[in-house]
């Protein structure tokens, strides 16, 4: 089966999230791009720019735009690079790391009371398979670069 339907329903639930967080999140002024890159670093520690932007498949400019956002917010600091002098490593302050958790904690409660009628089993199943793709894709890409 060619997963042509698999995709374009992930393409779709991509938009759905982004515009669902977009407005879920908009009485903390926090778009769907500043929330991933704090969920970034949360879940994956300090990181420079440009390793964001590569992680999540983004120009570095874009990650900029962001980082100088939350920065001016209080909600991430520069922290020295002892692997790199001039690319700094982007950290979460104890007020952005209360509020990714936060936020995270409001989705999973807010996603908790969505009726979707799809079993526990059936969104694990759906988990493996879309990591599989993924993983598939993520090493297609690497043979290409």
């Amino acid at each position: 089966m060619l997963p042509q339907g698999l995709f374009g329903e992930t393409r779709l639930l991509f938009h759905a999230l982004k515009q669902w967080s977009e407005i879920l999140h908009a009485p903390l002024g926090m778009t769907a791009a500043m929330r991933g890159v704090l969920e970034l670093i949360l879940l994956g520690g300090p990181a420079t720019v440009p390793s964001m932007a590569r992680a999540r498949g983004v120009s570095r400019q874009h990650i900029q735009q962001q980082v100088d956002a939350l920065r001016g917010r209080g909600f991430v600091e520069r922290k020295e690079n002892p692997a790199h002098k001039r690319s700094t490593m982007i950290a979460l302050t104890d007020k952005g790391r209360a509020l990714i958790q936060n936020i995270r904690a409001e989705e999973l409660d807010t996603l908790s009371r969505v009726q979707a009628g799809v079993s526990d089993n059936a969104m694990l199943e759906a988990a493996q398979v879309l990591s599989a793709w993924r993983a598939a894709i993520q090493r297609d890409t690497a043979t290409r670069l």
